[in-house]
């Protein structure tokens, strides 16, 4: 948690900055700097020592260099005034022989970000860019990204950007890399950095070149060019071939985008491209870390979609494995619904069964409705999927039933025939079951089959007794419906029951969608009661259609979405996210100057031979 430093220790700290004895002393002196940005990246207020850092920056110490500067990028807005004392040694600084300190110096520079020093800055970020050091290059080129929120005319004039695209052909991999993140930064109104035939083959030739992190951005990038003949798109493809042997994900992950990107006007060469792809996809799941194959699971319904029969030889290596953290057993749970086949089912339902004892009552419940979406999805599968969880319903424990009546809703809807296996159970499901929603969907079951059993309409007088203590206003509506559809089928056992219900809810119910359910029964009761029979159950034989496109791999898959976060949240609630940062950086430009003009693509003479 933040917090202010006493005065006791600002002037202690003053004091041992001051002292020529510290001073003399190399050691001490830098113990003394560390305290200083300790405090400050614990939340102290250290800014009152500014004129004291900006003297100790100028040494010859590295480490002391790194320290004071560190503390100078942190404070320079809140001292802007002070700020402008460090420039001097800045400046000197990007002149010394030794490149650690040149490239340091031009950093600190560039992280400034006040816009009264950007004078100062031009000449050495331009020299920067020419520099023999590669680390200095590094440096000019992620502080031309910086410059450009702070001075977007220095950094947009034709010549840098030119000197930037001709960068992109450094020996050194970083800034290449650097290059071309900076220009898709500084040209993001105009579409970013452009990449043509010429570019995308160097790349290519020096992908090899690049560290991991690298090759993941070259190949981002290699995005924005589309080969226009076949023979080189088979050429590009052989050589990005080897980065799907790559031990690291990344790489693996953007290369199936640049393969699926290559391929999406070629069907037969694409599904070759997911065959291809499938063995370190599997590798990432299996060997690799949670987190990792989290990741990858978000990414096989997209896949599944484009793909439908890929994983099916290779369906138990989705099975949880006992060490699996919760959330990576809920997706191999959402993957394993959705790669079940005629085939399969039989095997992934059994393994699904064990789930259900878990010690996650969460994973349990999963479980249960994973079985109950199998069942939807293949209706050959139906009558094992239903015998399943009636089996595992007579393990009579509370969250397993109420997972299994909510599965069940759905079924007996679509499978009218299962109604007189499932019905049997009603009774013995009603000391178990307290959850609202699974109460709610029992007294559905009631109300809708009830009628066949003998005891049917006392099961539901014991709740109408007991309805003054019910907290759900779902259970109270159900039970209003069910009493009703009972009483149409039994009305000499119901017609008192209603009456009381009814009464009760008109009376004395606080809650107004209750009262008015209430209501509506009554006067259509009072009215005519073969109306009322026709309103409460006229829906009972409309065809049944049940749909469930609330998981984010249910949606269509886009190419665009594949190696980005949208497999792990779900396109709507990316969306909303990004609405939500675009408004507040609106709010937060509010009233920041009128947009610039935009000008046309400046590409170096390289680029466009």
């Amino acid at each position: 948690m933040p917090y202010f430093a006493g005065n006791d220790t600002t002037k202690e700290l003053r004091s041992a900055l001051s002292d020529p004895g510290v001073q003399a002393d190399k050691n001490r002196y830098r113990q003394v700097l560390r305290r200083v940005v300790s405090l400050m990246t614990d939340g102290a207020d250290m800014s009152p020592l500014f004129p004291d850092i900006i003297k100790a920056s100028a040494t010859a110490d590295l480490v002391q260099k790194k320290l004071t500067y560190l503390y100078i990028c942190n404070y320079a807005t809140a001292q802007q005034d002070l700020a402008l004392l460090a420039v001097n040694t800045l400046q000197k600084d990007c002149l010394e022989p030794n490149p650690m300190v040149r490239g340091l110096a031009l950093r600190t520079m560039c992280s400034l970000r006040i816009p009264s020093l950007v004078e100062y800055i031009q000449m050495p970020l331009r020299k920067g860019l020419q520099d023999p050091s590669a680390y200095v290059r590094r440096n000019a080129v992620n502080g031309c990204g910086k410059m450009f929120h702070v001075a977007p005319d220095l950094i947009q004039d034709a010549s840098m950007i030119d000197q930037l695209y001709g960068m992109i052909r450094d020996k050194d991999p970083i800034v290449v890399v650097n290059c071309l993140q900076a220009l898709e930064e500084i040209l993001q109104a105009e579409g970013g950095v452009v990449v043509n035939k010429n570019i995308a083959h160097y790349l290519l030739n020096r992908l090899q070149d690049f560290s991991e992190w690298g090759q993941c951005q070259v190949l981002h990038f290699l995005l924005k060019y589309k080969p226009s003949e076949e023979e080189e798109t088979f050429d590009i493809m052989n050589i990005i071939d080897i980065c799907l042997k790559h031990s690291n994900s990344g790489v693996i992950m953007a290369a199936l985008k640049y393969f699926l990107f290559l391929t999406q006007d070629m069907p037969q060469i694409q599904e070759q491209v997911y065959n291809r792809a499938k063995s370190p996809l599997l590798n990432i799941i299996t060997s690799g870390g949670a987190e990792l194959c989290y990741v990858a699971l978000c990414h096989i319904p997209y896949i599944l979609t484009a793909s439908p029969g890929l994983f099916n030889k290779d369906f138990k290596k989705f099975f949880c494995r006992y060490n699996d953290p919760l959330y990576v057993k809920m997706k191999k749970l959402q993957v394993l619904t959705e790669m079940a086949t005629d085939g399969t089912e039989s095997d992934i339902v059994e393994e699904m069964s064990m789930y259900c004892t878990d010690v996650s009552t969460d994973l349990a419940a999963a479980s249960i409705q994973a079985i109950g979406k199998i069942a939807r999805r293949l209706p050959t599968s139906a009558p094992h999927c239903v015998g399943t969880l009636l089996k595992i319903h007579g393990l009579q424990q509370a969250h397993i039933t109420s997972a299994v009546l909510m599965a069940l809703k759905d079924l007996v809807l679509l499978y009218p025939d299962i109604v007189p296996k499932v019905t049997p159970l009603l009774s013995n499901c009603v000391d178990l079951v307290q959850d609202g929603p699974a109460k709610a969907v029992l007294v559905w079951l009631l109300g809708q089959y009830g009628h066949t059993l003998p005891t049917g309409p006392y099961i539901l007088e014991d709740m109408i007794e007991n309805v003054a203590g019910e907290i759900s206003v779902q259970v109270k509506l159900e039970l209003l419906t069910a009493t009703a559809k009972m009483f149409f089928s039994r009305p000499a056992e119901c017609q008192d029951m209603l009456g009381r219900l009814l009464e009760y809810c008109i009376d004395e119910d606080t809650n107004m969608a209750v009262r008015d359910r209430a209501l509506l029964y009554y006067r259509l009761l009072h009215t005519d009661v073969q109306q009322a029979q026709r309103v409460v159950l006229g829906a009972a034989n409309r065809p049944v259609q049940i749909t469930h496109h609330d998981d984010p791999g249910h949606e269509a898959i886009d190419l665009q979405d594949i190696n980005t976060l949208v497999p792990i949240y779900g396109h709507r609630k990316w969306q909303v996210m990004v609405e939500e940062q675009r408004r507040k950086e609106e709010v937060a430009s509010y009233g920041g100057g009128t947009k610039k003009e935009g000008r046309t693509d400046q590409v170096g003479e390289w680029c466009k031979s």
